[in-house]
């Protein structure tokens, strides 16, 4: 009698977590994806944090859906040596910053950079841009210190690595 009113208790509450976990189904996150490291994989970001930080040097600007988010806004910035590079900018970013900051050549005026490396591989993701001028110009929202630009060719979606991994049919149901 005990082992059958256990397995009755049991077969409803793991029904109940079932039950539960389908509620929330994966890609409900409200347009949040995690953005990832090219080379290893390793979580960089949240697509929550993208916003538009405009660059007066940028050499194209467009706006995209990517990340699971409308009207991202990516920047074709040009580099002294000629290097083009399609840049987001995040304001959280999870990366090893290098070396001093640099205040020359920067494409966002009165902010210094250094760049931004996967702390898991050592990857260059982009730069993590500091303010250094009070007098820089004011942000819409507030005054933003520190952001990050993202180069889009050294960085993934979570949703679309899920989509490269695929079940062999003989497993589907």
């Amino acid at each position: 009698m005990f082992y059958l009113l256990h397995l009755i208790l049991l077969t409803y509450f793991t029904g109940n977590i079932y039950t539960l976990a389908e509620k929330y189904p994966r890609s409900e996150k409200n347009g949040q994806e995690l953005l990832l490291c090219r080379k290893c994989g390793a979580d960089v970001a949240d697509s929550y944090y993208l916003f538009s930080k405009p660059s007066p040097g940028a050499y194209k600007t467009e706006k995209q859906n990517i990340f699971g988010q409308q009207n991202v806004t990516v920047q074709t910035l040009v580099n002294p040596f000629g290097i083009n590079f399609e840049v987001v900018t995040a304001e959280k970013a999870r990366c090893d910053n290098i070396g001093p900051n640099q205040g020359a050549d920067s494409w966002f005026p009165g902010y210094s950079w250094r760049i931004c490396a996967c702390k898991h591989c050592g990857q260059h993701l982009g730069w993590t841009f500091e303010k250094t001028d009070s007098n820089a110009p004011k942000e819409t929202s507030e005054n933003i210190k520190t952001f990050h630009g993202l180069i889009l060719k050294n960085i993934l979606g979570e949703n679309f690595t899920d989509s490269l991994i695929m079940m062999p049919n003989m497993y589907r149901m």
